[in-house]
């Protein structure tokens, strides 16, 4: 392996990073659960960048493939295979020959009879040298920096009744996981630390208003609706817009915003948020949160000084 390298920004409030490391260090394969949204393959991505020893984007190819799991993948996508246009790699070989992590997004949704196709290379990813065939029946020796992460909603064999595209499971997969199973949920470190504060108090609030109605603890990411990363990160993006224009400044380009009328605002996403919810239990969490009194003060005078502030902060 090559030497690490650390140069993520947020490694500090990522518990279960450097574990996650020292796995795939040692030829473990490691899986990432925990509910949509969370940052488990966005967590694969940067492991892969950092066991790689390169730094995060840096223009050169990425040190991982990226299989996209669902009910229709392929023994092709996997191990290769004819197609129209000719003979195409599986991700898994490309991955077991160039030496990349192999990141199964959604694992969890394979056919259980596709999955089974994984089960002699992970059983192989820590011995030195292993040989698997691709779908030309072509032996491909692996590359000693081999890695796989697989990520999903469900941990084990169990369904959930939140995330109803999901396969059961062999037990025999799981075993080739087993030891290595990391559970990713709410991480409001993490949050707090790459979230505008005004973002994260509103979200905290409604993510603490949904556990509170359906009767879950604080730490449940297990919930019916979820308030997760994600929906953070897409929330801030537009607040970021909106107050850009309403207070000219210039952005990291030098370029200024000007207000659009009937541009999008920060009001319309997390109105956008509740669509989706029960609407009882939007108008319970409204109210909880004190929605209303938050739409009349976050484009205030000191909200607005304290957005400069931290923009220009981050701007560096």
């Amino acid at each position: 392996m090559n030497e690490m390298k650390l140069d993520i920004p947020e490694v500090e409030q990522i518990p279960q990073f450097m574990k996650i490391l020292d796995d795939l260090s040692v030829g473990n394969n490691v899986y990432l659960g925990g509910s949509t949204g969370t940052g488990k393959t966005t967590l694969g991505e940067k492991t892969a960048y950092s066991l790689k020893g390169r730094l995060e984007n840096d223009d050169k190819e990425m040190p991982f493939v990226t299989l996209n799991c669902s009910q229709w993948t392929s023994p092709i996508d996997i191990k290769g295979g004819q197609t129209m246009e000719g003979y195409r790699e599986g991700a898994l070989i490309e991955a077991w020959r160039d030496g990349k992590i192999l990141i199964l997004d959604e694992m969890p949704k394979l056919d259980a009879n596709t999955a089974g196709l994984l089960n002699d290379a992970l059983a192989k990813s820590a011995k030195e040298d292993a040989i698997i065939f691709n779908g030309q029946n072509k032996p491909i020796k692996k590359h000693k920096d081999f890695g796989c992460i697989g990520t999903g909603n469900v941990i084990g064999k169990g369904l959930n009744s939140n995330y109803i595209g999901n396969n059961k499971q062999d037990g025999s997969l799981w075993n080739r996981f087993s030891g290595c199973i990391y559970h990713i949920g709410y991480n409001e470190e993490l949050e707090r630390s790459i979230i505008y504060s005004v973002v994260f108090g509103i979200c905290l609030a409604i993510r603490k208003a949904i556990l509170n109605y359906e009767g879950r603890s604080s730490d449940d990411d297990n919930s019916e609706d979820v308030m997760t990363l994600r929906t953070m990160l897409n929330l801030e993006r537009i607040y970021e817009l909106e107050m850009k224009r309403e207070t000219g400044i210039k952005d990291e380009f030098g370029k200024s915003h000007q207000n659009v009328p009937g541009g999008k605002t920060l009001r319309d996403s997390l109105e956008s948020y509740f669509m989706a919810m029960n609407f009882e239990k939007a108008e319970f969490i409204k109210d909880k949160v004190n929605l209303e009194g938050f739409y009349n003060s976050y484009k205030g005078s000191v909200m607005k000084k304290e957005f400069i502030k931290e923009f220009k902060r981050r701007i560096g």
